[in-house]
């Protein structure tokens, strides 16, 4: 179950960054994930938050997800513009 979190398009519910989206990259326990979001965390710099302040909004496309898995830095410019659409659909 908690590997379905992994690639994971998301938008946070609560915090300071409240409406912002991000990409699941790894669980670090039962309750915590790791983010990223292209700009301000990437993978050497991932952003932890709850699970349950975030709404899962839609799965990344299936190329990215083992990039995602693999922590490449090539991928991150393909996260940030498929964030930034996603931002402007909803």
């Amino acid at each position: 179950m908690d590997k379905d979190w992994i690639g994971q398009i998301v938008r946070s519910k609560k915090g300071r960054d409240k409406g912002k989206f991000y990409v699941v990259v790894s669980i670090l326990d039962s309750f915590h994930v790791s983010l990223v979001d292209g700009k301000k965390f990437d993978f050497k710099r991932q952003k932890r938050k709850n699970k349950k302040h975030l709404c899962i909004i839609t799965k990344a496309e299936d190329e990215l997800l083992p990039r995602i898995t693999h922590q490449d830095d090539a991928c991150l410019q393909n996260i940030f513009e498929r964030l930034a659409l996603e931002a402007k659909e909803v």
